[in-house]
């Protein structure tokens, strides 16, 4: 039984089961084309279904990380998210708020407007997000996604080096002033890996998983279908290996699982039937 912390905000997040964050896309061009929403009202929908699906965080972009998106402004990613950020704190005062964004001006305006959580993908590369993160306090994500990993090319890499990396990330962060027990560690699936990387560092997760706090995001990625190299579809799901790798690292400790499928991943860590 684990028993699990996480310091996020001002409050103290306590659990023993893991967390399911529910992935809300606010951008035309994310990889899974379900996730997407475009508006504040398209975007308050799909927040109260997640919610209603059992999500525990909704996890919200305003600018899709997937390998070869394009960048978008600051100003262009703000106004995507704020609408929509606001209208879904109105709804729902209480529930954990996690804003996906590389820049530190976008994480301090969703902070102000009500967000709890950071999840950087270029785990605080921009040098101000230190200042943001230090200041206000929120979750912070941190993900094994170098930048030499965007190039497109996939790698083999472990878990050592993956352990490595955040550890000096986390060291860094820490002297900047963010508390260590709001810091989370991604293994960072799907970001210049190769296929069977993934699935080992899944497979190797305790490794990391017995000292600190794990957030897996496996959902949908192109390594968890049928055939990798084909396009997701209906004779080619990432459904089954999505479910195939949170249950997976579960067993070896995850924390919490980022999903498109909430009610899926719900209930099959429930114990119902399997997809």
């Amino acid at each position: 039984m684990y028993a699990w912390r996480w310091q996020i905000k001002g409050r103290k997040l306590r659990f023993d089961f893991p967390l399911i964050v529910g992935i809300l896309n606010l951008t035309p061009d994310s990889f899974y084309s379900q996730s997407r929403c475009e508006g504040r009202s398209s975007a308050l929908k799909r927040a109260k279904q997640l919610v209603a699906d059992g999500a525990d965080i909704l996890d919200l972009g305003a600018e899709s990380t997937r390998p070869g998106a394009a960048f978008v402004s600051e100003e262009k990613e703000l106004a995507r998210l704020l609408p929509a950020l606001k209208a879904i704190r109105a709804a729902f005062p209480d529930i954990p708020i996690s804003i996906d964004t590389r820049r530190a001006a976008v994480a301090k305006e969703a902070l102000e407007a009500g967000a709890d959580i950071i999840n950087d993908v270029s785990s605080l590369s921009d040098p101000l997000m230190k200042e943001v993160a230090a200041r206000y306090l929120p979750g912070v994500i941190l993900t094994h996604a170098p930048a030499e990993l965007a190039s497109g090319e996939n790698r083999d890499v472990s878990i050592g080096e993956v352990k490595k990396f955040l550890r000096e990330r986390t060291s860094q962060a820490v002297a900047w002033g963010v508390p260590r027990d709001s810091i989370v560690w991604d293994p960072g699936l799907g970001f210049g890996k190769t296929t069977q990387s993934n699935w080992q560092l899944l497979m190797d997760l305790k490794e990391i998983s017995s000292d600190n706090l794990v957030m897996c995001a496996a959902s949908r990625k192109r390594f968890t279908r049928k055939d990798p190299d084909a396009p997701e579809g209906p004779g080619n799901s990432g459904l089954e290996g999505t479910i195939k790798a949170n249950l997976l690292a579960v067993e070896n400790g995850a924390a919490m699982l980022r999903v498109h499928d909430v009610a899926e991943m719900k209930q099959i860590l429930k114990g119902g039937s399997r997809a």
